[in-house]
């Protein structure tokens, strides 16, 4: 038993010795050329965050998360698949297996409030997104006729150029999209948000602290959306009828948390 024991302890020494002498050797070689070893990247290959299917990966100085690709439709298990009532919503909710499913060429699911689509999210194992998530994740995506801001209602990834810098599609118009925020009293995250008006300077998630009486070109003429009193949820983009006033920047922060209608949507984040 013993020198089966030591044989097996001698083996995979050996094992590990080779290990080592390949990657100094694979490090010396790849340092050259400024790559990683074999060994550095099977490591990051082995511990990076994958995302689920139908998401997409978003970067940040300080991690990354992912997204859903398509804005979300109901999945087969709903009995509703176009929803326009948040009466059908509800419906749809009640059913066990229905989930929102990120799929392109799909109908976006609309007429749904806030929290009705924070718990489809969480059916789902996600949950919506803050404005940051929110904002990184549209970064890249054009303003204009690339973007669907001037029409009617269109399937998922009917605009094929509408696609942030990180692979997701129609972060800018179709349908407005919910997000984890809210305003109370015209204060948003311990600031005063500033009057209704066109976006004039931004913070880092793209949320106006400035607004003119003018369009600017900087923020491609997106249009900001505010009330001193009350409290609201905070909804991105811009939808198929809001033309320039929809965008990158445009923020509708005076939604009351129970209005759907067939201009708002959302995705999902993990």
């Amino acid at each position: 038993m013993k020198k089966y024991l030591k044989a097996s302890i001698q083996f995979i020494s050996v094992t590990l010795g080779i290990i080592i002498l390949t990657s100094f050797s694979i490090d010396a070689t790849d340092s050259l050329r400024g790559s990683q070893t074999a060994l550095g990247i099977f490591a990051e290959k082995m511990t990076e965050e994958s995302c689920p299917a139908g998401m997409a990966k978003v970067e940040k100085a300080d991690g990354s998360f992912c997204i859903d690709i398509y804005e979300v439709s109901p999945n087969a298990e709903c009995i509703i698949k176009t929803p326009e009532s948040t009466a059908d919503t509800a419906n749809n909710i009640s059913q066990r297996n229905c989930q929102p499913q990120s799929v392109p060429r799909a109908i976006p699911w609309t007429s749904v409030a806030r929290p009705q689509a924070a718990e489809l999210c969480a059916k789902a194992g996600k949950r919506l997104p803050s404005n940051e998530e929110w904002y990184f994740a549209a970064l890249g995506t054009t303003d204009g006729p690339l973007c669907n801001l001037d029409g009617e209602l269109q399937k998922t990834g009917s605009f094929t150029e509408c696609i942030s810098g990180s692979g997701v599609f129609d972060m800018v118009g179709n349908v407005w999209e919910h997000t984890n925020e809210t305003v109370s009293d015209g204060t948003y995250q311990d600031r005063a948000l500033p009057v209704e008006g066109y976006v004039a300077e931004v913070d880092g998630s793209g949320v106006a602290q400035k607004t003119a009486a003018e369009p600017s070109l900087v923020y491609h003429d997106d249009y900001f959306w505010a009330q001193e009193k009350g409290y609201f949820t905070v909804i991105r983009g811009g939808f198929y009828g809001s033309a320039t006033d929809g965008g990158l920047y445009a923020v509708h922060a005076q939604t009351d948390q129970n209005f759907a209608s067939a201009a708002i949507g959302f995705r999902c984040v993990k």
